[in-house]
């Protein structure tokens, strides 16, 4: 594959983050820009699979926690833009994901996930341009020396908590919603969701650790600081970072609604008194720095 057309633009960024840390928020922002490239998940097949990660890939090493979600085998939705099935080779995908994630002005962005990165390098790591990489290497090459923008989100257990609902109800975003499962049929669980609080905070450390490892310098993103509280001006910083003017007027559309309800604060609030009652830091992990 010849260089894909955006390393003669501005520049490419990825943007970096955790599951629900409002990474899907800030990537739907960036795109309504128009010249922030179009970020997607594009690299977060599995490779045995082909597919997105399963829910019950997020509970390696959990016992069981009769929540069932890892009793249900139906593969998750594929998007286009992400699914390698009937694909020829990965340098298709990749070939792809370079069309579809780049705006007109050239400029490319993807949205990567701490937990894409082994997959990322064993399936690029197929073609021999890419063999052997160490992932800063990897994403070097592969993007031509990218931005980076990482996004955080201090409060773990209010995270946590809404991944543990997703992965029960497999539902994303509230504009797609599975109807099958109503807040009834949801089960809460301390370990499951204490086991999410641990595994975030150690895909956090894990950012934090590769960017000071290669002397990168990040636009760190806070969702409780930044994007809640100023998602234009937010949108705004990370277009100076990525080197793109931002459009005249423009202003963060209300187009996403927070998905946590009465539900959630039972939850939050149950996982942080049992945290309390087992001798466990409930505030000092619910509100990690970050």
């Amino acid at each position: 594959m010849g260089n894909p057309a955006f390393i003669d633009g501005p520049r490419s960024y990825l943007v970096c983050a955790t599951p629900r840390s409002g990474s899907t928020l800030l990537c739907e922002l960036l795109k309504s820009t128009g010249v922030a490239g179009r970020p997607e998940e594009y690299f977060e097949a599995r490779f045995e699979t082909g597919l997105p990660p399963h829910p019950g890939d997020y509970l390696a090493g959990l016992p069981r926690t009769g929540a069932g979600i890892r009793d249900d085998p139906t593969p998750p939705r594929a998007p286009e833009y992400s699914s390698l099935q009937g694909l020829a080779s990965y340098r298709e995908h990749l070939e792809r994901s370079f069309r579809l994630g780049t705006t007109e002005n050239g400029v490319f962005a993807a949205k990567l996930m701490w937990r894409h990165l082994p997959d990322l390098q064993a399936l690029a790591g197929q073609l021999p341009e890419y063999a052997g990489l160490e992932i800063h290497n990897l994403l070097w090459r592969l993007l031509h020396d990218p931005a980076y923008v990482w996004v955080t989100r201090g409060d773990k257990v209010r995270q946590a908590v809404s991944l543990w609902r997703a992965l029960q109800t497999r539902s994303w975003r509230l504009e797609h919603p599975r109807e099958e499962h109503s807040a009834a049929s949801l089960r809460y669980s301390f370990d499951g969701i204490d086991h999410l609080v641990r595994s975030l905070s150690v895909e956090d450390d894990g950012w934090g650790e590769c960017f000071a490892a290669h002397s990168l310098r990040p636009l760190r993103v806070s969702y409780e600081d930044d994007l809640e509280r100023d998602p234009t001006a937010t949108v705004t910083a990370v277009l100076h970072h990525v080197g793109v003017a931002p459009p005249g007027g423009w202003q963060a559309p209300v187009s996403m609604h927070r998905q946590a309800d009465e539900l959630s604060e039972e939850w939050i609030n149950a996982y942080r008194r049992e945290r309390s009652q087992r001798g466990g830091r409930s505030e000092a992990v619910g509100r990690k720095a970050g």
